[in-house]
C-alpha cells in the first residue's frame, strides 16, 4: 500500500452487527422474501429509534472521514462482527442469516462509494456472530459489486507507506473499573511489541482491535538498539445498541460509545489519531 501524494488516511470501524435488532441498518437495504402466494417480494426492515440514531451517526462519521481525507486516499478497515448471527436471539424479526449478510453489505457500501476509497479490508469476527463464513461472503460481494479492492483476513498486518498496522478482532479487555481503563490494554500493547521483536519483526505503529464495543487508546514509548519508537493500541467502538445480553455482559454499563477511528499517515510517518465517537447515556431519568 503506497501513495505518491505523501498523505493517506486509514478509517477503522468495528462491530456493526448487521441483523441485530439494535445493529446498524442502512434504510436503503433491500431484502427478498416470499409473499403469501409464493411470489418474491422486496422489503426493508423498519428502523427503530436506536437504528435511526445509529444510521445518522454512521453517515455523519462517514462524511467526516471523507472531509478529513480530502483528496487523499482513504483506506477502510472493518474489524469484525459485520453480522449478528443468531446465538443470542436479538435479531430483526423475519430475517435469515442470508438477510444479515445482505444488511452488512448495504451497511458498508456507502464507504466504498466514497471517491477516495479504493481498498477495504474486513477482519473475521467472533464465530457465533459471523456463521457460515459471513464476512468472506460479504467481502466477495462488495468486491464484485463495486470493482474495488476488498479482501478479508483473520489477522492483517498491512504497511501503509511504511507505517505498519496490526489488525485483528480480539484483543484486551478495556478495563473493569473506570480508573483502570487502559491498564490491561497497555500491558497487552507492550507484550505485542516485545513478541514482534522476538519474532524478528518490526513492531506495528498501531495495533487495532474490536469486540468490546468501547473506544480505548493507549500508547507506549520504547527504546530498542538505541532507537526511540512510539506504538499505539486502539480498541474500536461499535455501531450496535446495548441489548439484553450486552447489558448482562457489561454489568449494566450506563453508556454506549459508537464511532470510528481516523489514522493519518504523512510522508511515511504516523500523524494524527482522531477518534470520531459519540457517547450515549442509556439511563432513563424521572422525577417521582
Amino acid at each position: 500500500m503506497t501513495d505518491r501524494s505523501g498523505r493517506r488516511i486509514v478509517a477503522a470501524l468495528s462491530d456493526t452487527h448487521g441483523g441485530h435488532l439494535l445493529g446498524l441498518l442502512n434504510p436503503a437495504t433491500v431484502l427478498v422474501k416470499a409473499s403469501p402466494n409464493g411470489e418474491a417480494v422486496e422489503w426493508t426492515p423498519e428502523l427503530n429509534t436506536t437504528q435511526r440514531k445509529l444510521w445518522r451517526e454512521y453517515t455523519t462519521n462517514t462524511a467526516m472521514a471523507a472531509e478529513f481525507a480530502g483528496d487523499d486516499e482513504l483506506l477502510v478497515f472493518h474489524d469484525g462482527d459485520a453480522t449478528q448471527g443468531d446465538a443470542h436471539n436479538h435479531t430483526i424479526p423475519d430475517t435469515t442469516r442470508e438477510d444479515q449478510r445482505e444488511i452488512a453489505y448495504f451497511n458498508l457500501v456507502p464507504l466504498l462509494q466514497l471517491k477516495t476509497v479504493k481498498k477495504m479490508r474486513l477482519l473475521t469476527g467472533t464465530e457465533i456472530h459471523v456463521p457460515e463464513s459471513a464476512e468472506a461472503r460479504i467481502a466477495w460481494r462488495l468486491a464484485r459489486a463495486t470493482g474495488k479492492d476488498v479482501r478479508i483476513y483473520n489477522h492483517d498486518r498491512p504497511s501503509v507507506d511504511g507505517v505498519i498496522f496490526d489488525v485483528a478482532h480480539h484483543g484486551p479487555h478495556p478495563g473493569t473499573r473506570d480508573w483502570l481503563f487502559g491498564n490491561v490494554a497497555t500491558l497487552y500493547l507492550r507484550d505485542r511489541v516485545y513478541r514482534d521483536r522476538r519474532l524478528g519483526r518490526q513492531p506495528a505503529a498501531v495495533y487495532l482491535r474490536g469486540h468490546y464495543h468501547h473506544w480505548v487508546h493507549v500508547s507506549i514509548y520504547d527504546e530498542w538498539e538505541g532507537r526511540q519508537s512510539e506504538h499505539h493500541l486502539v480498541i474500536l467502538p461499535s455501531f450496535c445498541g446495548l441489548g439484553e445480553y450486552a447489558r448482562k455482559a457489561t454489568r449494566s454499563d450506563p453508556t454506549l460509545t459508537t464511532g470510528i477511528g481516523l489514522f493519518e499517515v504523512v510522508d511515511g510517518r504516523l500523524g494524527r489519531i482522531v477518534p470520531v465517537t459519540q457517547t450515549w447515556d442509556l439511563r432513563t431519568e424521572e422525577e417521582l
